[in-house]
C-alpha cells in the first residue's frame, strides 16, 4: 500500500506545478487520475486551484539573469558568489534547504547546476552562494564575469524540514561536513531564532576551510571543529549525541556520514529527531526528468519534491545502493 507523501510545493506560489497537467501530481488524488479526493492536505485544495487556474502550471520557476557583486576565491576548490536578485525571491529562499539552478549565462541550460543558498540579505535582495569547482558546471560557473543564469527559488534541499522548523526552546546538534556547511547557515540561523541552545560541530572535508564561521559567529552558539574521520572526531560526535536533553539533530554532510549518526542514535537509544540533508541527484528540480526517482517500500518518489522519511532514505542509498 502507498503511503501518503508530503510535497515541498504544495500550498506555494509553484502549487499546482507541471505535474498537476500529467495527472501525476504527489498529494491530489484527483489529478492522479483518479474520481474521489482521498488527500491528507489541510490547506487550500489543489484540484480547485488547478480548476481556477485553467487546468495549467500555476506559475513557472524562471531563469533570470543575476548580476555577480562580488566573487570570492577562498581557494581553487570553493568561491562564494554574492548575486543580487528580485526582492521576493530573496524572501523566499530565505528558509531552511533552499536552492537555486546556476549556470554561466553563455551556457544551454542543461548545464544548470543545484546550488545551495547559504545567506540570505531579504531588504537589499542579495544571496551568498558557496560553489564547490568540481567538474564542467562548476568550472563555467566559476568562470562568469558579471552575471550569472538562475533558476528558483526550491527547497528540498534537506529531509527533515518539520523538525527543523517546529523545534523550539530545545537542544540542537549540528553536524556539518564540506561543502555541506553552506546550507548549514540558514538551519542554525532558524533554529537560533526559535530560541535553541545549539552546538555545531563542522569538519571542513575536502573543500579544506571551515567557510562558514564568518555566516554564524554573531550567535551563540557552541562550535567545535574537528576531522569527523578521524578516532578524536568519532569521540566528540559520541559524545555530543550521548546528551538525552537534545532534541533535533541534524547531518549536511555525505549519505555515509547521515548513516554513522544514525547508527549512534540507535546504539544511544536517542530519542532526538533526526533531519538530513538531501543528496540525491537532482536535475530539474520539477519532478518531471527522474534523476532524483528512488524506490520505497515499492513507491516511486520524486525526491527533488518529496519529503522522503530519513531512515529509509539513508538505508536505501547506503545500504541497498
Amino acid at each position: 500500500m502507498n503511503h501518503r507523501l508530503e510535497c515541498i510545493d504544495i500550498g506555494s506560489d509553484y502549487c499546482p506545478c507541471y505535474l498537476a497537467e500529467l495527472n501525476e501530481c504527489i498529494v491530489c488524488s484527483q489529478l492522479q487520475g483518479k474520481e474521489f479526493c482521498d488527500c491528507n492536505w489541510n490547506g487550500v485544495c489543489v484540484y480547485q486551484d488547478f480548476i481556477w487556474s485553467k487546468r495549467k502550471a500555476k506559475a513557472k520557476r524562471e531563469t533570470i539573469v543575476a548580476d555577480i557583486i562580488d566573487k570570492q576565491s577562498i581557494n581553487k576548490n570553493l568561491i562564494i558568489l554574492t548575486l543580487s536578485v528580485p526582492n521576493k525571491m530573496a524572501r523566499d529562499l530565505n528558509e531552511p534547504g533552499s536552492y537555486v539552478f546556476l549556470r554561466n549565462e553563455l551556457s544551454p541550460s542543461f548545464f544548470d547546476a543545484p546550488m545551495s543558498v547559504m545567506y540570505v540579505d531579504e531588504i537589499n535582495g542579495i544571496i551568498k552562494i558557496a560553489v564547490q569547482i568540481n567538474g564542467p558546471k562548476t568550472n563555467l560557473i566559476n568562470s562568469c564575469g558579471k552575471r550569472v543564469f538562475l533558476r528558483g527559488p526550491y527547497w528540498n534541499g534537506l529531509f527533515g524540514h518539520k523538525y527543523i522548523k517546529g523545534t523550539r526552546n530545545s537542544k540542537c546538534l549540528v553536524i556539518l561536513r564540506g561543502i555541506a556547511q553552506a546550507p548549514g547557515a540558514i538551519i542554525i540561523n532558524k533554529l537560533y531564532n526559535n530560541n535553541n541552545e545549539i552546538t555545531v560541530i563542522i569538519d571542513k572535508g575536502k573543500v579544506e576551510k571551515f567557510f562558514i564561521l564568518q555566516y554564524i559567529n554573531n550567535f551563540n552558539l557552541k562550535i567545535i571543529t574537528t576531522d569527523l574521520l578521524s578516532n578524536d572526531g568519532q569521540d566528540i560526535l559520541k559524545n555530543a549525541i550521548l546528551d538525552n536533553d537534545i532534541k533535533l539533530i541534524y547531518s549536511g554532510g555525505s549519505d555515509e556520514q547521515h548513516l554513522n549518526i544514525l547508527n549512534y542514535l540507535d546504539l544511544l537509544d536517542s530519542k532526538a529527531y533526526f533531519a538530513v540533508s538531501n543528496n540525491n541527484t537532482i536535475c530539474c528540480g520539477e519532478g518531471i526528468c527522474g534523476s532524483c526517482e528512488v524506490q520505497i517500500d515499492g513507491q516511486k518518489i520524486r525526491s527533488c519534491k518529496v519529503q522522503l522519511d530519513v531512515r529509509k532514505a539513508i538505508e536505501r542509498r547506503v545500504l541497498h545502493g
